[in-house]
């Protein structure tokens, strides 16, 4: 039986809203499963492909299962691997963007940690502000962009590629936003923008393709160029990308035309390095990027970033600007005298991409079930007693037999994507290596190739750092691999019917592609932000003796600890709330002793904005003396483990 457009898109839609209820309400398979997912993601590529539906169908199938990542992290109160509280409340560098965001909504500037990356910062202060200081809505604000994002780069490609090569694009780019959706991280904006850029890229090597580039592919670049900039602005990553796709850009040109181009697009790709500046100035108070001469020590060293502060403690002392100049003299001096080990530690990094389980792998790997195999001990009793499949009955007993077969198949898939993108490399570069259609991918990989050696994953997650790019790199196997081509020789490699009816993109019919004016929009967005907190922030009460807490409550993130499992969102077990905690102790232990002695029904946790300090904080209630009305009140509490968790004792009402 076959099914008409309008069947197929629904059962499509419907696939996905049984998958959500599977995963965010019955909780049946977890946050990182990828057996059913893949299974009802195939199926659905399967239902659109030729469908003049698909694209409608795809972008509400992305927003449904992400705002299900959402349901399943607010109710179940725990991701794993990322640090929270709840569900809800942030921890570390979390913390730190949510913590900046809301001084610059009351008139402060950044601290140190947002002014690294000032942008991200500034947009979720804006969220913030709109939505009257609601978290939750600031999170979905930023999923379904991200939602728009994953269909959006997927369909870009579908159209010109086919299904098959659209669904290994779809299913990387799905497996990275499922990582982070309802979590306060830069990627949330570096991933839509980085899209954008590769969307107009991928427009402008069509009229490449098709023999009519024109004016029109020149603003597609240009755009494209500064998209892919302020998504490295928000997150940085592999810079290089930049000159090579500017390169690619021009090389169709020659003589003074080439110059114009190369002119117009080093402009372009600059431009967002000065908005950042300007962001920077107007409400941080650091230096851009100031956590990178630590990350290159380490690199250098084969060490974590921390290992700056271990052989130089002193560091730590000196003010964000002094230290980042004295570290990188100690970099330059220990280079000069030991040219070698700097070598060496560009040559790991670079194969880290390939080699490392935080390289290429963990695109598609992110499994904190893994947990189970951190306990030395408990693996070496396992071996002892079951021999060599000891770890696996080890995580079996733990885990259950779904989690042990679903950590398989990530295991299989993030292989054969490592696999997949060295032969597709071998195509690009070797065997095919003067085949035009695939210039555009071999320039980007290019930039990737060359940033890697300055990206160490063991520091930088390899996920992370690829977040403006992570489309071209999902692309490259999926062009390659998706397609029946037979490399170099034959035409441009579409596999479907659908593909062919799809070559001439709608740009075609109109003079400009609306994507075009996206960057410059966002940039003003961005300035009306930055203009509306300096200019008209929130007023902060004044605080009237050292040490005193006047505490404004955010009720929306209230988490109150329940005996049972339940689907508010407020309410959390104290089973998952304990077991929650095995996480959050291995990277923030003062935050889990602080959180600890406290989870029994009926306390509660909740941020609030202390004005005697300008902090975000963590108060834990448990006798219910805290009123979470939004108003400011005077806070009696004691400092715990963490002096960013405090302990309620009493709270009077105080007008603002």
């Amino acid at each position: 039986m076959t099914l008409s457009p309008r069947a197929a898109a629904f059962t499509s839609i419907a696939l996905a809203l049984v998958y959500g209820v599977i995963l965010a309400v019955l909780k049946w398979v977890p946050r990182y499963d990828c057996m059913v997912a893949m299974l009802m993601l195939a199926a659905v590529f399967r239902l659109l492909d030729g469908n003049p539906r698909r694209a409608l169908a795809l972008h509400a199938i992305t927003q449904i299962l992400l705002v299900s990542f959402l349901v399943h992290l607010w109710t179940l109160g725990y991701e794993g691997r990322n640090a929270i509280v709840g569900g809800i409340l942030p921890v570390s560098d979390s913390n730190g963007y949510y913590d900046d965001a809301l001084r610059l909504v009351f008139g402060e500037r950044f601290l140190e940690h947002s002014s690294k990356r000032p942008l991200f910062a500034t947009v979720l202060a804006g969220f913030l502000r709109l939505s009257g200081s609601s978290l939750r809505v600031a999170l979905l604000l930023f999923a379904l962009a991200s939602a728009w994002a994953v269909a959006r780069a997927s369909l870009e490609v579908w159209r010109t590629h086919g299904a098959k090569s659209a669904f290994v694009v779809y299913a990387i780019l799905f497996f990275f936003e499922r990582r982070w959706t309802g979590f306060i991280q830069t990627e949330q904006l570096g991933l839509p923008l980085g899209v954008i850029g590769f969307v107009l890229f991928w427009r402008a090597h069509a009229r490449d393709a098709r023999g009519t580039p024109g004016r029109e592919r020149e603003w597609l670049v240009y755009a494209g160029l500064s998209a892919i900039s302020l998504a490295l602005m928000a997150r940085a990553g592999a810079f290089f990308v930049l000159p090579a796709l500017l390169w690619w850009a021009a090389r169709p040109f020659s003589g003074k035309e080439r110059l114009r181009v190369l002119a117009m697009g080093s402009a372009a790709a600059l431009a967002p390095y000065a908005v950042h500046s300007a962001v920077l100035h107007f409400v941080g108070n650091g230096v851009t990027f100031s956590d990178y001469p630590a990350i290159f020590y380490g690199l250098v060293h084969g060490e974590d970033y921390t290992y700056l502060f271990q052989t130089h403690p002193t560091l730590a002392e000196l003010p964000v600007s002094d230290r980042v100049a004295a570290t990188w003299k100690i970099v330059f001096d220990e280079a000069r005298a030991e040219p070698l080990q700097v070598l060496a530690g560009f040559v790991k990094s670079g194969a880290g991409l390939f080699t490392s389980p935080y390289g290429m792998f963990s695109y598609v790997w992110t499994n904190p079930d893994d947990l189970a195999l951190e306990d030395a001990a408990a693996v070496r009793a396992a071996m002892a007693s079951d021999g060599l499949l000891g770890p696996l009955l080890l995580w079996r007993r733990t885990f259950g037999i779904y989690s042990l077969l679903n950590a398989g198949a990530m295991g299989l898939l993030g292989g054969a994507f490592v696999l997949g993108a060295l032969y597709a490399l071998y195509v690009v570069f070797v065997r095919a290596r003067r085949d035009p259609e695939l210039s555009l991918l071999r320039h980007a990989m290019a930039g990737v190739l060359l940033s890697a050696p300055f990206t160490p994953p063991w520091i930088t997650s390899g996920q992370q750092v690829q977040t403006a790019t992570l489309a071209f790199v999902a692309a490259l196997p999926a062009v390659i691999l998706g397609s029946r081509r037979t490399w170099p020789d034959g035409a441009s490699p579409r596999t479907s019917a659908d593909a062919q009816r799809g070559a001439a993109p709608n740009d075609a019919r109109r003079s400009r592609d609306p994507l075009i004016y996206v960057p410059a929009v966002f940039v003003g967005v961005v300035a009306s932000i930055v203009a509306w907190m300096r200019l008209w922030p929130e007023r902060l009460p004044v605080c009237a003796a050292p040490g005193e807490h006047l505490v404004l409550p955010f009720e929306g993130t209230a988490v109150e600890v329940e005996p049972e499992r339940s689907l508010r969102f407020r309410g959390k077990a104290i089973s998952d709330l304990r077991f929650s905690l095995g996480y959050l102790g291995k990277h923030n232990p003062e935050i889990a002793d602080s959180v600890s002695p406290y989870v029994q029904a009926g306390t509660v946790y909740v941020s609030v904005f202390d004005a005697c300090d300008a902090r975000a904080k963590i108060v834990i209630d448990d006798a219910h003396r805290v009123e979470l009305a939004p108003s400011w009140r005077k806070l009696e509490a004691t400092p715990l483990a963490s002096p960013r968790v405090l302990h309620a004792a009493s709270t009077s009402e105080r007008a603002p």
